[in-house]
This record gives structure tokens, sequence and C-alpha cells, in this order.
């Protein structure tokens, strides 16, 4: 985000590593974006996406231990969620991910996080992972 324009809202949402909570996260990304009319048609992208990042963050912390969190910005022209785990992060090789195969049951996590955002950036190492996904509205 370059010239970043007005920022309207900042949320933060602190997931307990556990996939029942996803759908809490979803109510909080809901609560946070329905009020912007520009973000409304877009509400729904960005809580799939959003919903995967957390999911990966979850099912990979080896003994789900750590929160993750979750930030929201609001801006007049984009919407900005970072979501940050403290994982043992992953091969950044695989980036940006190949569509999987159609049949597959699992695997779809990152490539749905790319092909539902704008633009999406991803720094991962031994201390964790940090997922920053852009929609322009």
């Amino acid at each position: 985000m370059d010239n970043p324009s007005r920022l309207l809202k900042v949320s933060r949402y602190v997931l307990e590593p556990s996939v029942s909570g996803l759908a809490l996260v979803r109510e909080f990304l809901k609560a946070t974006l329905m009020p912007f009319p520009p973000a409304q048609p877009h509400v729904y992208d960005i809580l799939s996406a959003t919903h995967e990042a957390c999911k990966n963050a979850i099912e990979h912390d080896p003994v789900a231990r750590h929160p993750v969190d979750v930030a929201c910005k609001v801006f007049e022209d984009v919407v900005v969620v970072k979501v940050s785990d403290r994982g043992n992060g992953f091969d950044p090789d695989i980036l940006p991910p190949q569509p999987p195969d159609p049949e597959a049951t699992t695997g779809w996590g990152l490539f749905l996080i790319y092909s539902l955002m704008d633009n999406v950036d991803i720094e991962t190492g031994r201390d964790g992972t940090w997922v920053t996904m852009t929609k322009r509205l």
C-alpha cells in the first residue's frame, strides 16, 4: 500500500488456538467491515481468506498453545488484514502457491487466500508467520 487513504477503523482479535474459535473470527470481521458500505461487496472474500490464514496457523502449530493475532485496518479504499502466529513457519519456496488437485480435500488454504485477495505478503520463519492480505474497495 504505497499511499494509504484515510484510516477509518482498526480492530484486533486474539484467537485461541482451536478450530472452534474460527467462527468468532468471522463474526469479528463482519462486525468490523459491515458498517462501511464500500467494504460490503468484499466482506465474504475477506472473511474466507482470513479464515484460511487462521486455520493454517492453528493446524500447523504443532503444540497448539500459541494464540493467533488478527488485525484489521479499514481505509477509505482498501482493507488490510494481518494474521500473525508464533508457530514454526513453513518453506517459503512454495509461494506463490500452485492450484491444488481439484479432487484434493486439503491444501487449498494458501491458494484460496491468493485467489480471493488483491495482494498477499507472507513472512515466515522459526518465530512465526505473518500473513498480510489486502483487498481494494
